[in-house]
């Protein structure tokens, strides 16, 4: 499902990414010329799931994504997930969470390993 892909940056080249990051997530509106705000990235994303959750309902599925996605997923059902936990797991490959719902109602997630 193509919703759950990473945000669009935009059209220019990020001389010091860690310092754009950092102020998306304290900005979920901010953006740069034709990217994607946080904001828009988890609205996009958490609908996503939201949709493959009623579909396949008491079954474990796998989802795949990049950090931000996750990230901005995270903080939809957990708003303590912040820059500080994103930049940890940002060099790490692959981040796995496992994240427990009953039906579309979430519970927690967890950090399977890095």
């Amino acid at each position: 499902m193509s919703d759950f892909r990473e945000r669009k940056i935009g059209d220019e080249w990020i001389s010091n990414f860690h310092e754009y990051c950092e102020r998306q997530w304290e900005d979920f509106d901010y953006k740069l010329r034709n990217g994607e705000s946080l904001k828009e990235t988890q609205k996009r994303n958490v609908a996503a799931l939201k949709l493959v959750l009623s579909k396949y309902q008491d079954q474990t599925m796998i989802i795949g994504g990049h950090g931000t996605a996750i990230g901005s997923v995270i903080n939809y059902y957990d708003p303590s997930f912040k820059y500080e936990a994103f930049a940890m797991i940002q060099p790490k490959n692959p981040f796995i969470v496992k994240m427990n719902f009953d039906g579309e109602k979430y519970l927690e997630y967890k950090v399977v390993t890095f």
